[in-house]
């Protein structure tokens, strides 16, 4: 791999400014207040601001021209541009982080994507999957065993983290990050066949489906096997992240120090979701999912739930069985109050993920609507260890500045109606 002396510099210098702010004494204090979330305190709230639209709208232009180098170079310009201007509550590592390699095919079916054009005729951020399954009984010779790749003993992992060692090592460190176990069960049925048809097939062929579902389940219980065999899981208890987007301090898992041996999955946080769902009512879901998510989720460790999906209707049913749930996603179509009920008083992180709407799709930015949004959320989390996490915004209407502000007026709502 051959390394410009314009890419280097340029990560060099990167590495430098990342490091003075990771030194800075503020992170210690946002560490403490992780801490607390996630070990189901209700000290104080925390807020994090996530950009998911085109980068070139908010983050400065990338100059490194090798994908590898490019990814090292992005997080070392989102980082220090989110420190500076959306000063959120995120806490930024005096290391550069390198996700381990390893990864999962469902069903062993690698997803033709089709994505759509802009006016432009480039890509956009809407995407599509090409379906290979029209109907389960005539198509089920598609359900194949699921593969996966294990990085046995980190050794490609180590590899790559050697190449960036070369080039910023004496000026930060480089840590592999193992982020959170990440499993779900809609999702690769759903994007084999559409939502449409997976749901009249779980009328039409429901023994189908739960053989389906019953291999899946299997498959993740293997590759379960072999990472924890092959050496390939690491500790996340740290700044590692909680998908999507969440960070993992916690006290209620353990640390490097606190293992010998191999890493299990169930020293570590897991995430999953069933966003495809939320048209099923609540026994069905139990029966041919959730039964199969709880079987994998008690292998866990701590298990961070949802995305989009309103998970009041599956709570007294499905996710209140979770013994280990730690972190929710309350979604804008979650009832905020009846599931804060049902919550307050445990250990489960309130993660409440705001519209969008204000910031990525209103022409003028309504500051009063905004905080009204956000002050109804707080009222509702009051006893609920509370994390805002802003997500799913693809577009600032030309105004960087918005994302900035609505941390400030998140803060400005803690202050006003948060009761820890």
């Amino acid at each position: 791999m051959t390394v410009t002396s314009d890419e280097r510099n340029t990560l060099r210098e990167l590495a430098k400014k990342q490091c003075e702010i990771a030194s800075l004494p503020v992170m210690k204090e946002r560490e403490k207040l992780w801490y607390d979330i996630n070990d189901g305190k209700t000290t104080h709230p925390v807020v994090l601001m996530e950009f998911h639209g085109i980068e070139s709208e908010v983050f400065p232009e990338l100059t490194c021209s090798d994908p590898l180098l490019r990814n090292i170079e992005r997080q070392f310009t989102q980082n220090i541009y989110k420190h500076e201007f959306f000063k959120d509550d995120r806490v930024i590592p005096p290391f550069v982080k390198l996700t381990i390699t390893d990864t999962f095919l469902p069903f062993g079916w690698e997803p033709e994507i089709i994505k759509a054009k802009n006016a432009d005729n480039d890509d956009h951020l809407a995407f599509g999957y090409k379906h290979v399954i029209a109907d389960l009984e005539d198509d089920f010779h598609m359900i194949k065993p699921s593969t996966f790749n294990v990085d046995t003993g980190l050794v490609q992992s180590n590899k790559i983290k050697g190449i960036i060692e070369d080039i910023v090592g004496d000026i930060m460190p480089v840590k592999l990050e193992f982020p959170s176990f990440f499993f779900t069960m809609p999702h690769p049925l759903c994007r084999m066949m559409g939502m449409e048809n997976m749901f009249l097939a779980l009328y039409d062929y429901p023994e189908l489906f739960h053989k389906a579902m019953r291999q899946l389940t299997d498959d993740y219980h293997k590759y379960i096997n072999a990472l924890e065999a092959g050496y390939a899981i690491l500790p996340n208890n740290d700044v590692s992240e909680v998908f999507w987007n969440s960070i993992g301090y916690t006290n209620d898992l353990p640390g490097s120090e606190d293992i010998s041996g191999s890493v299990k999955v169930s020293d570590v946080w897991a995430y999953t979701n069933s966003q495809e769902t939320i048209g099923m009512s609540a026994s069905m879901y139990d029966e041919f999912f959730f039964s199969y998510m709880e079987e994998i989720s008690e292998r866990c460790g701590l298990l961070a739930y949802g995305c989009c999906e309103p998970v009041h209707g599956i709570w007294d049913l499905c996710l209140s069985r979770l013994s280990n749930l730690r972190k929710l996603s309350i979604s804008p179509w979650c009832d905020e109050d009846a599931i804060a009920e049902r919550i307050r008083g445990t250990k489960i992180c309130y993660q409440r993920k705001p519209s969008s709407n204000f910031i990525g799709v209103a022409d003028v930015f309504d500051e009063d609507a905004f905080l009204a949004h956000i002050g109804k959320s707080v009222k509702a989390a009051r006893g609920c260890p509370l994390e805002v996490l802003f997500r799913d915004i693809c577009s600032v209407r030309g105004e960087p500045n918005r994302l900035g502000r609505a941390v400030e007026l998140t803060r400005e709502a803690f202050q006003r109606w948060y009761q820890g």
